[in-house]
């Protein structure tokens, strides 16, 4: 049997097939954060413990920020970093979500991790948010609040309890998202509505 290849020839192909079938799956499979919505797949989980330190951070615009400031308000603590890719796309569904939630109880916190105040001042200079950006140069926020992926956002209800969190890139604009967040929303009481932020 001169004509049947040996078996490591025989297993070359398999394993080139094997792994085109694997980067395929890579390729086709639902990136965090997609459009796809499955009910099984929700981006924000339930957090157990819903204490988290309070902080005051130095804001990129200047001055410092304090987080009890925005009691009485739905308040996303969101982990970034400028060099972090995902976290470029997800700042511009961060300031849809702002436009989209105008003049509702709600504020967003972007907190930039163990970075230079001129790497992150750079990176806004030509696109500011309308939210504040706080500074955590040395990662005592992040890591007091157990961060250990970016971007990471951790959902506050207007007694800034932890809620939800979520750890990795999110589309803000997807159904289930907004639901959970408007039955956070829908719990702030209407005097503290005007909230301080």
């Amino acid at each position: 049997m001169s004509g049947m290849p040996s078996f490591a020839a025989r297993r070359q192909p398999a394993i080139a097939w094997l792994t085109a079938a694997l980067l395929c799956a890579a390729v086709a499979a639902p990136a965090a954060g997609s459009m796809v919505e499955d009910d099984a797949d929700v981006p924000l989980s339930a957090v157990d413990d819903p204490a988290r330190p309070s902080f005051a951070l130095p804001a990129l615009e200047g001055g410092a920020q304090d987080l009890a400031r925005h009691r009485g308000q739905v308040v996303l603590v969101h982990f970034f970093a400028t060099w972090c890719e995902p976290c470029r796309p997800e700042m511009a569904r961060l300031r849809e979500l702002q436009h989209r939630l105008d003049g509702q109880p709600v504020a967003i916190v972007a907190v930039s991790v163990a970075e230079t105040d001129g790497a992150v001042r750079r990176f806004f200079a030509t696109d500011p948010m309308p939210f504040s950006i706080l500074l955590d140069r040395d990662r005592a926020v992040a890591k007091a609040w157990s961060v250990q992926t970016l971007p990471s956002t951790i959902v506050l209800d207007h007694h800034m309890k932890a809620r939800f969190a979520a750890q990795g890139d999110v589309d803000w604009g997807r159904n289930d998202v907004m639901n959970i967040l408007g039955g956070l929303l829908s719990d702030v009481p209407r005097s503290s509505s005007s909230g301080g932020g």
